[in-house]
């Protein structure tokens, strides 16, 4: 059986066209020179997609990799990364839009496995950089689908490498910009209060951590932080350390002022393995107010310095889970305090 003209590039069907080219590529094509086109059967559709896709997954990891070396967590990891690889999928795979866009959210998930897999990236880091990069990879998605429309109409001979180098350089660029003008963070502080019940005596005696609440976590906690195993040392003057152990790391505070019923503060001496890639703890405080005579309002503070930018798009997240395990504690410390002596 005879087949069809198909072309060479795309193998799409050529016949019936006016024109010599091909109108989902734009190759150039001769009726009249089989040497410009092809009658062979058409292959498993998986070409069309899948050489574009491996090629999108595996660039985009060595990308993420090579940024994050050469300038830490900005602009260009953040966002300019995930619009270069959504391009590339936009771009370099010639399906329904639809597929496109199912195509990238999957590469965006398995270069974010990968990098956890890796420990390149933290449980918290790869959760919200996951979430995150959604916007990016669909806006870049979208661009290479209307880039690839308009070169494909074009006598420009360089469309199918050009495009494609360009939108790997851009966010190698635009990392090595972030290094030249590279500042450290400055410390920022979060505060949660809680209004308890009981005398400032009781609730002062119900002080405790993270580690040595007994309530289940927030599924938050529970996702973005390691389980705590055990905590020792103690608290009771100023230089007494407690070391709070994990399932992978650990934190040890430090006792820096301690005012009986009215203030204990800390600063954190050791962060092994503990969201390492996105903040430096470096303390925080309990102060006690009596607002009546048998009720206490607590302020929790948790101070840190910040590893991930830009501060627009990381900081409110970092907000969420610093107040949700704020809340944790504090209502840890409210059950106790409130409870029978």
């Amino acid at each position: 059986m005879n087949q069809p003209p198909r072309c060479l590039t795309c193998e799409y069907v050529l016949i019936g066209l006016e024109r010599g080219r091909c109108p989902e590529c734009g190759r150039e094509f001769d009726c009249h020179d089989p040497k410009t086109y092809t009658t062979k059967p058409l292959f498993v559709r998986w070409k069309f997609w899948l050489p574009g896709f491996v090629a999108a997954v595996i660039i985009g990891f060595l990308l993420y990799v090579i940024l994050l070396q050469v300038a830490g967590w900005g602009v260009a990891v953040t966002l300019v990364a995930p619009f270069s690889i959504g391009a590339l999928i936009g771009y370099g795979c010639p399906v329904r839009t639809f597929a496109r866009v199912l195509l990238t959210l999957i590469a965006g998930i398995a270069i974010v496995t990968a990098l956890f897999s890796l420990s390149i990236v933290g449980i918290f880091c790869g959760l919200v950089l996951a979430g995150v990069a959604v916007g990016p990879l669909l806006i870049g998605t979208l661009c290479g689908v209307m880039l690839r429309e308009v070169l494909k109409h074009s006598n420009w001979e360089q469309r199918w490498h050009l495009p494609v180098l360009a939108l790997l350089l851009a966010p190698v660029l635009c990392g090595f910009i972030e290094r030249a003008m590279w500042r450290p963070r400055a410390v920022e502080s979060v505060v949660t209060s809680l209004e308890i019940r009981a005398p400032v005596g009781r609730t002062w005696d119900a002080v405790m951590f993270y580690e040595e609440v007994r309530r289940r976590p927030p599924w938050l906690l529970r996702l973005g932080l390691p389980r705590p195993l055990y905590t020792r040392g103690s608290v009771e003057q100023v230089g007494d350390r407690k070391a709070c152990v994990y399932t992978k790391g650990r934190l040890t505070k430090e006792v820096t002022e301690r005012v009986l019923n009215e203030r204990l503060m800390f600063t954190v001496v050791e962060q092994d393995r503990i969201e390492n890639h996105s903040v430096r703890l470096t303390g925080g405080s309990f102060v006690f107010t009596r607002s009546a005579p048998d009720v206490t309002t607590v302020e929790l503070t948790t101070s840190y310095q910040p590893k991930l930018g830009p501060r627009w798009v990381w900081r409110p997240f970092e907000w969420l889970a610093v107040h949700t395990l704020h809340r944790h504690v504090l209502e840890g410390m409210r059950l106790k305090a409130e409870g029978p002596p």
